[in-house]
């Protein structure tokens, strides 16, 4: 990692732990919403960036070509989610965005897309994850399926279509893919290689749980973004950001 790349991971952690001090120091909650908001834009989308920057360094028909490119798309697609969902405060007087509401089709669409550049990887490549890597996701499923569904139940109660399928593909999608992005590390036994998927599982680790968190809180209006719980987005896609970063030095 460069000096500079070092100075951008030093500030963009300081800047992502200020949300945490914010929202202990009870700062107005309308500048802790547009701050957490630009945060999680930011973030997702120069995650995107990254990745799909990756991806060209790598030659048609590689599967981390197609892996990266699936990865960008998903970050991207939460980043449109997060510009819909920061847009609702500007048009309404600083009023928090509802749940659910249009921004979740960005988000939702993002487990489906990066979990689809996992698996299209570890096809492509022939990769077979080691039993102690295919109990893990088990166990990791399981477990993140129990808190999907605990953080989601209340939304499956029948509160409207909206809250239903939006509930139900939150409580399916992460779980999902937490279990296949833990195959794909799994699958590596060291080195550069494994060292950039095990920073994907901890991005998607720390998505997951803000996802999750995010769900549960609005469910039991206990949620205003700015919320210590978004910092789980933020440095998700900088974990991932992170990975795609180490890729490319396999290509140098």
């Amino acid at each position: 990692m460069t000096g500079f790349q070092r100075f951008i991971m030093a500030v963009w952690t300081i800047a992502t732990l200020l949300v945490v001090a914010f929202a202990i120091a009870g700062l107005d909650t309308t500048f802790r919403l547009y701050y957490s908001n630009a945060l999680q834009l930011l973030s997702s989308l120069g995650c995107g960036a990254i990745c799909l920057s990756v991806m060209s360094v790598f030659p048609a028909g590689s599967p981390l070509r197609s892996a990266w490119r699936w990865i960008g798309f998903g970050a991207i697609a939460w980043g449109v989610g997060a510009m819909i969902f920061a847009g609702y405060p500007l048009l309404h007087n600083g009023e928090d965005t509802p749940y659910p509401y249009y921004a979740d089709i960005g988000y939702l669409l993002t487990s489906p897309l990066i979990a689809l550049g996992l698996w299209v990887f570890k096809r492509g490549a022939g990769l077979v994850a080691p039993l102690w890597g295919k109990i893990l996701a088990i166990v990791v499923l399981l477990i993140s399926g129990y808190w999907g569904y605990y953080a989601n139940r209340e939304g499956l109660s029948g509160q409207g279509v909206a809250m239903l399928v939006s509930s139900l593909c939150y409580m399916l999608f992460d779980p999902i893919l937490l279990a296949i992005t833990v195959l794909t590390a799994s699958s590596f036994s060291g080195g550069i290689v494994a060292q950039t998927w095990w920073k994907v599982v901890a991005g998607v680790i720390g998505y997951f749980f803000a996802n999750q968190a995010f769900t549960y809180l609005n469910l039991i209006d206990n949620y205003t973004t700015g919320h210590w719980v978004d910092i789980g987005w933020m440095f998700g896609f900088g974990f991932i950001a992170w990975a795609a970063v180490t890729a490319r030095r396999m290509m140098l």
